[in-house]
C-alpha cells in the first residue's frame, strides 16, 4: 500500500514537473519585458539607452517590413511602402493589397537603433533560424546564412550563420537591416539578437563542442544497446522496436536546427534545411508513436491492438494534414496546434500508467522518467525553434535525449545483469535438484537396506524358532539365553525415523540426519507439514537443502569438544509456513557488503543464501538471519495463500 501511494505521487509529480519544464520558458518569454525591463521596438525604432550588448539584447517588437525587396544588396530599386510587422512573427499573418502573403518569398526588415554605444566588436544574428538571410548594421554585413535570393529556385537554407564583426560608428543612431528569403517558413519567426562578437563566438563554439559530446554519448549508448539487443534477442527479452527508437532519436538530433548544418553535407546530401522538414516531422511522429512500445515493455502496461492501430492512424492523419495543407495556412494557423496535438498520446500514456501503477515492472518507474525526458526535449525544442521562447534552449532536446539513452542503457544493463543472475540461479537450482535426487536415492537406499535385513530375519525366523523350541524342551535355559542374546545382537536395526508427511521434505531432512549422525552431531527435528504446501517442491528444496547443508557443515568444522547440534522446526502458524534452522558454529562468519559469503572454499560465494532470498521474494515471504558468538539461526516465513 505504501509503495502504491509512493508511485501515485511520484507519477503526479513527474507530470507537473514536465508541464513546468515545458511551459515555464514560454511564460518567461511572454512576460520578458515586464520581468527584465528590456526595451522593445516601436514603429521601427528601438531606444537602447543603458543597454550593454555584452549581454544579449533581444530585438523584438515592431520592425519596418519591405515585401519582395532587398533594400541593401539591391540599392538601385525604388523602395515601396514600408509596412509595420511584428518580430518574431510569420509574414503569412499579414495582408498586402488585400491578399495574404505566401509562405515562400523574400523581403527586408529594417529597425533604427537609438542611443546605442559600444566600443568593442559587435554582431547581430538570428540563432537557430531555418531561413536564408543577410544582416547589415549601418550597411555593413555582420551575419549571413544560406543563400538569400529573389529567385525562389535558388534559395538555399542552412541553420548555420557566418558572423562578421563590426565596430559601431560614434553616431547615436544605427540602422539594422535583415534581408531574408524562404521557401516555406514565411518570415522572421525567431527574434534577432544583438550581442558582443567575442562572447557570441565563444558561446557558439562551446555549444558546438557540447553537441558533439552529447551526440557521441548518444551514439555510444545506441551501439551499446544494439550489442545488448543482439546478445539477448534469442532469449526473447527485447523486441525490434528499441533499436528503431534509438535510431530515430539520433536522426532527430541530426535534424535539429542547432546540429543540422554539421550533418547537412555528410548525411543529408547537402539538402536545403527547409526541404528536410517533411523528414523531421515524420521522424518526430514515429518517435512519439514508439513510446507506446517503450511503456508496454518496460512498465508492464498492456496495449490492445485497437489502441496501437488507433494512435497509428492518428499520427498518420496529423502527418497528412502537415503534408497537404498549404504552407502559408499551416504557418498561420497550425504551426503550434499540430505539434501540440502530438502530445495527446503522452497524456494518454500518463493516465494509463497512473491507473495501472500497481502493475509497473521492475525499472518501470525509471523508464517512465526517461519517457518524460523525450517529451520535455521535443516540446521545448518545438516551442524554441518556432520563436515562442527567447532564452537559449538550443541544447535542451539533445541533453534530454542523451539522458534518456543513458537511462535506457542503465536499464538494459540491469536487465542483462538480472538475466545473468537468473542463469546463475538456474544453474544453482539444477545443482540443487541433482543433490535432491542424490538425497532421495540415499534415503530410499537406506530404507531398502533395512527392508532387506528385515526380510532376511523373517526368512530365518522359522529356523530360529525350532532351535529355541528344542532348547526349551531340553530345559537348557542357559544355552537358550545365550542364543537369544546373539540373535538380538545380530538382528538389531537402527530404524530410520519418519520426520514429516511431506515426501520431499522428509527425504531432505533424512539425508542430513544421516550426515549429522555420521559426524556425531546431535540432530533434533520438530516438523509438522502436510504433503502439499504453498511452495513448490523445488523451492522448498532450496530453502531446506541450503539451510541444512550450511548447518551441518558449520557443525562439522567445530572442535569435537564443543557441543554440536542442528535443530529444525517446520510448522504452519497464522497462515504462514515457518521454517527455522538453528545450529552451533565456531563463531566465524564471512560478511561482505551485508552479504554472507561461503566459507566452504568452493565457487558458491554465498549463492545458497542468494537463492533462498530470491525464493522468498517470489513468494512475498521473509528470510531472516540471526547469530550470536556460538549459535546461528535461519528463519523463513512464506504466506500459505
Amino acid at each position: 500500500m505504501k509503495n502504491e501511494k509512493f508511485r501515485k505521487w511520484f507519477l503526479i509529480g513527474a507530470f507537473f514537473v514536465t508541464v513546468m519544464a515545458v511551459y515555464s520558458p514560454m511564460v518567461a518569454t511572454q512576460f520578458y519585458h515586464e520581468i527584465s525591463g528590456a526595451p522593445i521596438a516601436i514603429d521601427g525604432k528601438m531606444d537602447l539607452s543603458d543597454c550593454d550588448p555584452y549581454h544579449e539584447i533581444f530585438m523584438d517588437g515592431q520592425w519596418e517590413f519591405y515585401w519582395e525587396q532587398f533594400i541593401v544588396s539591391n540599392p538601385g530599386q525604388k523602395l515601396k511602402t514600408a509596412y509595420i510587422a511584428n518580430v518574431p512573427d510569420n509574414w503569412s499573418n499579414y495582408n498586402i493589397d488585400g491578399e495574404s502573403l505566401p509562405a515562400g518569398g523574400y523581403g527586408s526588415f529594417r529597425l533604427i537603433l537609438n542611443n546605442l554605444s559600444y566600443s568593442d566588436e559587435i554582431v547581430l544574428y538570428i540563432p537557430e533560424f531555418g531561413g536564408a538571410y543577410r544582416v547589415y548594421i549601418d550597411r555593413h554585413l555582420v551575419a549571413k546564412s544560406g543563400t538569400a535570393t529573389m529567385n525562389m529556385n535558388r534559395i538555399f537554407t542552412t541553420p548555420q550563420a557566418d558572423l562578421y564583426p563590426t565596430i559601431l560608428s560614434p553616431s547615436p543612431t544605427h540602422e539594422v537591416v535583415i534581408e531574408m528569403a524562404t521557401t516555406r517558413f514565411s518570415g522572421l519567426y525567431i527574434v534577432p539578437i544583438l550581442c558582443d562578437y567575442h562572447q557570441t563566438w565563444l558561446e557558439i563554439h562551446t555549444c558546438g563542442s557540447i553537441r558533439l559530446i552529447l551526440f557521441g554519448v548518444a551514439l555510444f549508448a545506441f551501439v551499446s544497446l544494439m550489442s545488448m539487443y543482439l546478445f539477448s534477442f534469442r532469449h526473447k527479452i527485447h523486441t525490434f522496436w528499441m533499436p528503431l527508437l534509438i535510431l530515430f532519436i539520433l536522426i532527430r538530433m541530426m535534424l535539429t536546427t542547432q546540429f543540422y548544418s554539421f550533418w547537412q553535407p555528410i548525411v543529408f546530401f547537402n539538402m536545403s534545411f527547409e526541404s528536410t522538414n517533411e523528414l523531421m516531422y515524420f521522424v518526430t511522429f514515429a518517435l512519439k508513436y514508439l513510446l507506446i512500445f517503450l511503456i508496454q515493455e518496460h512498465c508492464g502496461m498492456v496495449f490492445s491492438k485497437k489502441e496501437k492501430i488507433g494512435f497509428l492512424l492518428y499520427y498518420i492523419f496529423l502527418y497528412i494534414i502537415y503534408l497537404i495543407v498549404p504552407h502559408a495556412f499551416y504557418n498561420q494557423n497550425l504551426s503550434i496546434l499540430v505539434p501540440s496535438l502530438t502530445f495527446v498520446l503522452d497524456i494518454y500514456l500518463f493516465i494509463k500508467v497512473l491507473r495501472w501503477r500497481t502493475r509497473i515492472n521492475k525499472y518501470g518507474m525509471i523508464t517512465f522518467v526517461g519517457e518524460t525526458f523525450i517529451i520535455i526535449g521535443l516540446a521545448v525544442n518545438s516551442f524554441y525553434v518556432n520563436g515562442k521562447i527567447y532564452q537559449n534552449m538550443s541544447l535542451t532536446m539533445m541533453i534530454f535525449f542523451t539522458l534518456f539513452e543513458v537511462i535506457m542503457l542503465w536499464v538494459y544493463s540491469r536487465r542483462m545483469g538480472d538475466l545473468y543472475d537468473d542463469f546463475t540461479i538456474s544453474a544453482s537450482r539444477l545443482q540443487i535438484a541433482g543433490k535432491l535426487i542424490a538425497m532421495q536415492k540415499e534415503y530410499f537406499e537406506t530404507l531398502s537396506r533395512q527392508m532387506n535385513e528385515i526380510r532376511e530375519i523373517k526368512h530365518d525366523i522359522n529356523h530360529f524358532t525350532h532351535v529355541m523350541l528344542g532348547l526349551v524342551e531340553e530345559g537348557n535355559l542357559d544355552r537358550l539365553r545365550t542364543f537369544l542374546d546373539e540373535y538380538c545382537e545380530k538382528s538389531r536395526i537402527d530404524q530410520l525415523p519418519i520426520f514429516c508427511e511431506h515426501t520431499i521434505c522428509n527425504s531432505i531432512i533424512g539425508h542430513y540426519y544421516l550426515r549429522a549422525k555420521e559426524y556425531g552431531i546431535l540432530f533434533e527435528t520438530h516438523c509438522s507439514i502436510a504433503n502439499q504446501t504453498a511452495m513448490s517442491d523445488s523451492d522448498l528444496c532450496i530453502i531446506l537443502g541450503n539451510g541444512l547443508q550450511n548447518a551441518v557443515y558449520a557443525c562439522k568444522q567445530m572442535d569435537l569438544s564443543q557441543p554440536r547440534f542442528v535443530k529444525i522446526e517446520i510448522m504452519i502458524l497464522k497462515g504462514q509456513l515457518l521454517i527455522k534452522i538453528t545450529n552451533s558454529y565456531q563463531g566465524k562468519l564471512n560478511i561482505k557488503d551485508g552479504r554472507y559469503i561461503s566459507l566452504k572454499g568452493d565457487n558458491s560465494h554465498g549463492l545458497g543464501i542468494r537463492n533462498m532470498t530470491k525464493v522468498m521474494e517470489n513468494y512475498g515471504g521473509l528470510l531472516k538471519i540471526e547469530h550470536t558468538e556460538s549459535i546461528f539461526t535461519l528463519m523463513a516465513a512464506v504466506p500459505e495463500q
